[in-house]
């Protein structure tokens, strides 16, 4: 898939497809690691944070995840608060250039340090559920095309949406965005 075939094709959980509501609003997407995953986990604690953040900068903020459409609330605590995407087949995540890990992307020292720190805070490990290679990231989308991307380096990565937005580039695009 390309973006553009991807857009129009995967729908978030209010029935709009990817590309229609990336016209009426700058969409903050960020695609999860399995929910098993510590790092999702803690992201997942953490969401009202990134939903204030999406907020402060007057875009929407969208989850997207690897299982069956619905499958998802076992993990996201009222989920009809967030916009979501299933993508089982991780199409979605190859459109916008989210591959597979490899050994130090997902078991280097660095993941190991910061997992351990996440299971200390508590958030733990849980079964896998979803492909436990996929990559995440967090992407600015708006009119169908990706106006800013943080790819994950590694496993542990967790989106920064302030850094995200910062990135964009032109104090023009920034003025379209803002609340």
């Amino acid at each position: 898939y390309s973006i553009e075939e991807a857009s129009n094709s995967y729908f978030l959980s209010n029935g709009k497809s990817l590309a229609r509501a990336s016209e009426d609003k700058m969409l903050a997407l960020v695609f999860l690691r399995h929910f098993g995953c510590t790092f999702t986990r803690q992201l997942l604690r953490g969401l009202e944070h990134i939903q204030k953040e999406a907020d402060a900068h007057g875009a929407e903020l969208v989850l997207v995840h690897m299982l069956q459409s619905g499958k998802e609330t076992e993990y996201i605590a009222d989920s009809g608060a967030v916009l979501r995407i299933s993508d089982p087949r991780c199409e979605l995540y190859r459109a916008f250039g989210l591959g597979k890990g490899g050994f130090l992307e997902l078991f280097g020292p660095h993941v190991w340090w910061r997992g351990a720190i996440s299971i200390f805070k508590g958030c733990g490990v849980g079964h896998l559920a979803g492909d436990g290679l996929q990559m995440p990231g967090a992407f600015l989308f708006r009119n169908g095309r990706i106006v800013s991307s943080q790819p994950a380096r590694s496993a542990s990565d967790l989106p920064d949406l302030p850094a995200l937005f910062e990135a964009l580039p032109s104090p023009v695009m920034r003025d379209t965005v803002s609340a």
